[in-house]
């Protein structure tokens, strides 16, 4: 497809041997943003093919101007079940659970220039290449102009959509100041709990706060975070190797830090971090579940945070994905990821978003009504229960 006006070019990619090209192209063009680098590079997505593509086919836009790239969409195409009800062809942006952010790499920050490049590929779906019944934009940042450019598009084109809530994410920007004006920013009683129970804890023996840098010493930082996470509150990690892979790409690219807190030798806390154009993105935290009751994940993640901000000089910290509560106290400010489903002019795609937007809401609807209606009845069942009883 060409756009004389304009001297857009579009180049798909849907073999791994053709992306195995992209890769000195791709990360030039990442280098222009920003934010989520490190979940949009090359190399995070060549690890996550290797282990999650499956059947799956491979759908990436290139996007061209004068033979120069100025855009990349990465996408794949899957055929799944709706609902367990509608085989659909399904265009997405690649990734999962593990994807962070998804989003289309642009070579400029500048939001005309980032219409016109979304303008370009949406006018390709729809008028070039058809053969789908949905597109699903899946975790896009709140804070990228990309969603809302999305979304003006779609309502121009006369496209349906329909919008949806990802996940929160919680973070901290504008870092000006030393990692003991950042502590002294915390509220009083994140202050005083964190150092009481951390003073608790000292009565036990020593209590100590260690970095690990060293990228040759991965294996044994791994270990000691498997070792703390065996001993946690959570579940056997999921996907091992791929997050390993990523992580170990991460220690050669320099960029990634591990936390750990020791009571007198023994690891019982441990948080890492990637660090990207002053980013910090804090990955995990786990602890020792026999020493909830101090606080080592919070304890952790004060000491940590101060000394990214100290050392590493970053002025922002990102917590990623969940609304867990204790993020609030860390990272108190707080954005969403958001997904919009794209419906197709053909009648399948007419037909499943009069299924998303008008009958899925009813039936959701419906459910709530009739689980309040169980948990009632339950409710006066055991009132009443109560009442022969006495």
């Amino acid at each position: 497809m060409q756009d004389s006006k304009q001297k857009y070019l579009i180049k798909i990619v849907k073999d791994l041997t053709e992306f195995q090209k992209l890769e000195a192209a791709w990360n030039d063009l990442l280098e222009h943003s920003r934010r989520h680098v490190p979940f949009l590079c090359f190399d995070w997505f060549r690890i996550w093919f290797k282990h999650f593509l499956g059947g799956n086919k491979l759908f990436i836009i290139l996007l061209y101007k004068d033979g120069r790239l100025v855009a990349i969409a990465p996408l794949m195409i899957k055929r799944e079940k709706f609902r367990g009800m509608i085989t659909t062809k399904k265009i997405e942006l690649i990734g999962n659970f593990h994807s962070h952010v998804r989003n289309v790499i642009s070579n400029n920050g500048n939001k005309d220039a980032m219409r016109i490049h979304l303008e370009t590929i949406l006018d390709f779906l729809d008028r070039d290449y058809t053969d789908w019944d949905l597109i699903e934009l899946d975790s896009m940042p709140e804070e990228d102009e990309s969603l809302n450019i999305w979304k003006e598009i779609l309502d121009q084109r006369g496209l349906k959509k329909r919008e949806y809530f990802c996940f929160g994410d919680w973070y901290l920007d504008g870092i000006d100041y030393s990692g003991d004006e950042y502590i002294k920013k915390r509220s009083k009683n994140t202050r005083s709990g964190v150092g009481k129970k951390a003073r608790r804890m000292e009565k036990l023996g020593r209590l100590e706060f260690r970095v690990g840098t060293d990228r040759e010493k991965l294996d044994e930082f791994l270990a000691l975070y498997q070792e703390v996470r065996g001993k946690s509150w959570k579940y056997p990690e999921k996907d091992t190797a791929f997050l390993n892979e990523a992580r170990r790409m991460a220690a050669e690219k320099q960029c990634l830090k591990f936390g750990f807190l020791f009571l007198n030798g023994l690891p019982i806390a441990t948080l890492f971090a990637i660090i990207s154009k002053g980013i910090a993105y804090l990955m995990e935290v786990v602890y020792d579940s026999e020493f909830e009751r101090f606080s080592p994940g919070e304890i952790i993640h004060g000491e940590f945070i101060k000394y990214l901000i100290d050392v590493d000089k970053v002025t922002e910290v990102d917590a990623l994905r969940g609304d867990e509560p204790y993020k609030k106290s860390w990272t108190p400010q707080r954005r969403e990821r958001k997904g919009v489903l794209i419906f197709n002019r053909s009648l399948r795609g007419q037909i499943l978003s009069v299924v998303m937007n008008k009958l899925l809401p009813i039936i959701e609807k419906h459910e709530y009504a009739s689980s309040l209606k169980n948990k009632f009845s339950g409710y006066l069942k055991k009132k009443q229960g109560k009442g022969m009883l006495g």
